[in-house]
């Protein structure tokens, strides 16, 4: 190990992880000179023979989860990592929807740690590195990995891409990644490849998202003018898209109600048909049905009557979909972090007589009392007066919606660390799944 204070490897996933955070002090540099360098030692810039980046301010998770599932049903082996993960780290590596296990996630780090010598590296490109040289060798077909903060600068934008896909451009982390639309696609779109496609799924996306995938070398592909999809009255899909990469005409398929935004299900299905790996009609409708995914639109039933709706929507554009969807709520629970636009996010929910506010924990975090004030003047701009209640932690106000007898929907919502809280409650408060109060719908 690097450092006198560090002799013996760390033992456990947990250990490692917070060695990992005690490598640096900034929680993201920006700069790709010192991963690039590793990976290379590592030999993982071509962690599969097909590899897609996913980028994007909302729908990347989604977007993620149907790509895997659809090369999976193709008979193919496929590496998935994400960022952040909701209840444990090994969630943010996979293979067909298996996780990476603690020894295997162990040694990977390990791995990394070896090659790096004295570079520094920051958690999530160490986090990335060990990802990336886990799947190279475990002889996958494909690799559909997700940008962690905008694209440019990510770690993950490293490897060598078959194709990208931008899922939609909207205001989050601005600190970052400046606080115009034209900046924010910028910085996206950079994930592009010369010679490569890149299916952007925000309609009428600014200009320099294009322009920036042109000046790469690559080719745009967009909705609204490539593709496209609609939705029925009754939840069916009505998309069109092009079904080969050198086919302007468009395709037009009919696709049941899915349980992520139609939009999502476009943009994986059109990047797909570009690389020549797309399903019959039948099975993409199959899989679209059946698709769930952890903390997005995720359902729970309690045998007291009261449902819940969990979504780690954290920004304007999260939560104006949710407000979209027509959702009948009887209250929201909201919990989240301080750096997010939560005047503009309580704006665009949907409407609830009853709000219960959560705090959370950690150095962003905002305390219930903040968030109180925050979300007041949100609301009085939108000309709302719903009844506020605070509570100190998501698990405190958890627990209310079942002492007070609750059995309305209510929707649950504000952050990764939100929906985590809320299913650690639900996990810890029946042990025994065989007979649990809470059942998933």
């Amino acid at each position: 190990m690097t450092g006198p204070e560090h002799q013996a490897a760390p033992a456990s996933v947990n250990e490692w992880l917070a060695y990992m955070e005690s490598l640096h002090t900034a929680d993201i540099e920006l700069g790709l000179e010192r991963v690039m360098d590793v990976a290379r030692r590592l030999d993982c810039l071509r962690p599969a023979p097909l590899v897609i980046l996913v980028g994007g301010t909302n729908g990347k998770g989604t977007t993620t989860a149907l790509l895997s599932a659809l090369l999976a049903r193709q008979g193919m082996r496929v590496g998935v990592y994400n960022s952040p993960h909701i209840l444990r780290y090994n969630e943010r590596v996979s293979v067909n929807g298996d996780d990476i296990s603690d020894d295997d996630l162990c040694a990977s780090f390990a791995m990394v740690e070896a090659a790096r010598g004295n570079t520094p590296l920051t958690y999530f490109e160490y986090g990335t590195l060990a990802a990336l040289a886990w799947f190279r060798s475990r002889q996958l077909d494909a690799c559909v990995l997700e940008i962690g903060l905008g694209g440019r600068l990510d770690a993950v934008n490293i490897v060598e891409a078959d194709l990208s896909i931008v899922t939609s451009i909207g205001l989050d982390h601005e600190a970052w990644l400046g606080n115009s639309l034209e900046q924010i696609a910028y910085e996206k779109c950079s994930i592009a490849r010369p010679g490569r496609f890149l299916v952007c799924g925000q309609p009428d996306a600014p200009a320099r998202g294009q322009q920036t995938v042109e000046a790469i070398g690559g080719q745009w592909v967009a909705r609204g003018q490539d593709y496209d999809i609609s939705e029925n009255a009754d939840g069916s899909l009505e998309l069109a898209f092009r079904p080969y990469a050198d086919e302007t005409v468009k395709m037009n398929w009919r696709l049941p109600q899915a349980n992520i935004p139609p939009a999502n299900v476009a943009t994986a299905i059109q990047a797909l048909a570009l690389l020549g790996h797309l399903l019959p009609e039948q099975q993409v409708a199959e899989t679209v049905q059946r698709l769930r995914v952890a903390g997005r639109l995720q359902r729970w039933q309690h045998a007291s009557g009261l449902s819940l709706t969990l979504d780690v929507a954290h920004n304007e554009q999260a939560a104006a979909y949710l407000g979209s969807r027509g959702l009948q709520v009887n209250g929201i629970l909201l919990g989240m972090l301080g750096d997010k636009a939560v005047e503009q996010v309580v704006q665009v929910l949907p409407v609830a007589p009853r709000w219960k506010l959560a705090g959370l924990q950690g150095p962003r975090a905002l305390d219930v009392q903040t968030l109180k004030t925050r979300v007041q003047a949100g609301l009085a701009v939108a000309g709302r007066e719903p009844e506020l209640e605070g509570y100190e932690t998501v698990m405190d106000a958890m627990q209310s919606l079942l002492d007070r007898g609750e059995n309305g929907h209510w929707l649950v919502l504000g952050s990764f660390f939100t929906v985590e809280q809320a299913l650690r409650f639900i996990r810890e408060s029946n042990p025994d799944e065989k007979d649990s109060a809470w059942t998933s719908i």
